[in-house]
């Protein structure tokens, strides 16, 4: 069964959000939200599950990568990523295979606005994100989460989608194999 972990629909639900706040997960299903860390964890714990991306042009063009393996450990451990290929799909790789080992993201620990577990010498989920968590590493090529705003979320996913103002929706879904 496909569940979708996060959605976003033109910034209806902000994304700026606590350590708290992102392990209980917040929004609302019908529009925008984010399922809960905790959640995430438990769906993909000791099982093989595949992550599809997918992101929707304001131009109407959906866009998509698929992970064939993804699962996220539990909080004692900082719900750290683990995610495996080879990616498919037309968004471009900018998670696994990005050219760069600092915005490598599998392996990465979560951040948010008060919990800076990357790897940069300052919090990218303030910096980058606008307070939007992630799994940063040094600090990115993709992020769904960022402030929804021209001015702030810069880059989604470099250099395929470089601004909010490209964006009518994301999506994250998993799938267990």
């Amino acid at each position: 069964m496909t569940r979708a972990i996060q959605k976003r629909v033109s910034g209806s639900v902000r994304f700026n959000r606590t350590w708290a706040e992102y392990k209980t997960g917040f929004g609302n299903p019908k529009d925008s939200y984010w399922i809960g860390n905790d959640v995430i964890h438990q769906l993909t714990r000791g099982r093989n599950s595949s992550l599809y991306v997918s992101i929707t042009l304001t131009n109407g063009t959906k866009l998509y990568e698929l992970y064939n393996q993804f699962s996220v450990v539990d909080e004692i451990n900082k719900y750290r990523l683990f995610l495996g290929g080879p990616a498919t799909g037309t968004l471009g790789d900018r998670i696994i295979d990005t050219g760069n080992s600092v915005t490598n993201l599998s392996g990465m620990s979560f951040s948010t606005l008060d919990r800076d577990n990357d790897r940069a010498g300052f919090n990218c989920a303030v910096y980058f994100g606008g307070g939007g968590g992630w799994w940063y590493n040094s600090c990115r090529h993709a992020n769904l989460n960022g402030q929804w705003s021209p001015a702030v979320w810069l880059a989604p996913w470099y250099p395929t989608v470089m601004s909010s103002g490209e964006i009518k929706e994301t999506v994250m879904m998993i799938k267990p194999h």
